[in-house]
């Protein structure tokens, strides 16, 4: 483990350049702090920890207290090497066993504390695509198609890509650490066993099989700990020179059956950290060039972590993934864009009124001007509860470059922007985000009000404040007069509110 913290402070200039990246699997947590210059991004440092996360997992999602003692203590020195980078220069990722966890919230509150930014939990095809980001920085011959295979604690992820495009992307629920836990939990190591483990993740590689193998690739590449641990062992061994093949693992798997017991396995280039969990991610390596009749695997040094730093720059720089999955959205549903626009044009509207007050941040707002995209996708299904329709299909499809704290916060807005809000409409956010998203509702849901007619001529100027209790809105009394239906709707509205502790206060402009 490599701590390497600055004894001096940044000046503005490095701080504002400086970004970080942290991901936090189900193994091993890691850091990458890079500055830019000249356009690019120099890494300036890394850190590494074992943390072991998933293996303090039980099968019910509930988290061993020393495990999570342990990530805590991580977390807070990680946070203090962040300290003084921007918050929006910032990102932290969690993966397989944070979806697994039971009260992943409550982890979060402290965790986020503990790290001094929020934690985003990732599904596993967003995994996949972000690990394959961060690969092709380091692939030259861009225009090559390539499998790239990326085996952490609890998931491995397998994505086929041209450039920066990715063709097909799989997260199957098996990694080093839950394979060995599942079949080598007491520590025997056996031909019975691992032909049991084996058959296990065959069946499962089994539903891509054929799909990856139609594809096709020209280069296979292999990322994270595991397949880096693997190349090492191999190469010390002198069964290849660079690339991993497959009679070299075939050679390992057998070496590794003459010690009996994970304890006894002794070789060069395996590290304590890794030893626990090799057998495990060797399996699941054999499994994969088994299944998808791979000949020879390069290793990058590049995995998830470059990728979310990549991610992160793109955002910054307005190349939002997030914009062209919801543009490809609704356009898969069919809805009417013009509709949208109005929506979208009054729920932001209504946010810059009141944003400086409550203050409300710039990614609150994108977020609630995709909910104003997405929110009559439902219509795609049927008209009847048509925003019960929408919220389903947002909190559970793949949106790639969403997390699923942003899917949550989508559908809480589509799925309630009309008619009653639900009880508990909250409860899956994580309470960060509570006050952000009530506000936010109450935007998208007043500007459908506003927009109800479909007519452009029917909105009028909107003039707004508002304090975290208290909303007032005011027309004109002429525009009131010719619109009664609006105006009612905004009276039932003012008691829907209640049920979230917001007042609607609808008053007529005072003279001058």
């Amino acid at each position: 483990m490599a701590m390497h913290y600055t004894s001096r402070l940044m000046s503005e200039s490095e701080r504002i350049d400086t970004y970080a990246a942290v991901d936090l699997g189900s193994n091993s947590f890691h850091l990458l702090v890079a500055r830019r210059q000249h356009g690019e991004l120099r890494v300036i440092d890394r850190i590494k920890e074992m943390v072991r996360l998933g293996g303090g997992l039980d099968d019910a999602g509930q988290l061993d207290p020393h495990v999570q003692d342990r990530a805590f203590a991580c977390l807070a020195r990680f946070g203090q090497r962040l300290r003084g980078i921007p918050v929006d220069n910032l990102r932290a990722v969690g993966t397989q066993t944070f979806r697994r966890m039971k009260n992943a919230n409550s982890f979060l509150m402290i965790a986020e504390t503990a790290l001094g930014c929020s934690i985003d939990i990732i599904a596993g095809r967003e995994e996949a695509r972000l690990i394959y980001l961060g690969v092709t920085q380091g692939v030259s011959g861009l225009e090559d198609r390539r499998l790239v295979i990326d085996i952490g604690g609890g998931s491995t992820e397998l994505v086929i890509g041209e450039a920066l495009q990715p063709l097909e992307m799989e997260s199957l629920q098996w990694g080093c650490v839950s394979l060995t836990r599942r079949f080598f939990g007491d520590g025997l190591i056996n031909l019975q066993r691992w032909k049991e483990a084996e058959r296990a993740v065959m069946a499962d590689l089994q539903e891509l099989r054929l799909r990856y193998l139609k594809t096709g690739w020209n280069t296979v590449i292999g990322s994270s700990g595991t397949i880096k641990a693997i190349e090492d062992i191999c190469r010390q061994q002198g069964w290849i020179e660079k690339d991993i093949n497959a009679d070299a693992l075939f050679l390992l798997r057998d070496r590794i059956f003459e010690f009996g017991s994970i304890d006894s396995v002794r070789l060069p280039g395996l590290s304590e950290q890794r030893h626990p969990v090799l057998v495990g991610g060797l399996l699941m390596l054999y499994v994969c060039f088994k299944a998808l009749e791979i000949e020879s695997m390069k290793v990058s040094p590049y995995a998830l972590r470059e990728g979310v730093l990549q991610d992160l720059l793109g955002r910054l720089d307005e190349q939002d993934p997030r914009d062209k999955t919801v543009d490809a959205f609704m356009s898969r549903y069919s809805v009417d864009s013009e509709q949208v626009n109005r929506v979208k044009t009054s729920a932001l509207t209504a946010f810059d009124k009141i944003s400086e007050a409550l203050h409300l941040r710039p990614t609150h707002r994108r977020l609630l001007g995709w909910a104003a995209e997405l929110h009559e996708t439902g219509l795609g299904v049927s008209h009847s509860q048509f925003q019960l329709h929408s919220g389903y299909l947002v909190e559970n499809s793949d949106m790639a470059g969403f997390t699923r704290q942003e899917q949550l916060f989508l559908a809480v807005l589509v799925r309630n922007q009309r008619r009653s809000i639900s009880a508990g409409f909250a409860d899956k956010v994580p309470t960060r985000l509570h006050e952000p998203l009530r506000m936010t509702l109450f935007c998208l849901r007043f500007a459908c009000i506003l927009c109800r007619s479909r007519d452009d001529e029917a909105i009028p100027p909107i003039r707004l404040s508002g304090t975290d209790s208290m909303i007032t809105v005011s027309f004109p009394e002429s525009w009131r007069e010719a619109h009664p239906l609006t105006v009612f709707d905004l009276q039932q509205e003012a008691l829907e509110l209640q049920a979230i502790g917001l007042q609607l206060r609808v008053t007529q402009p005072g003279p001058g």
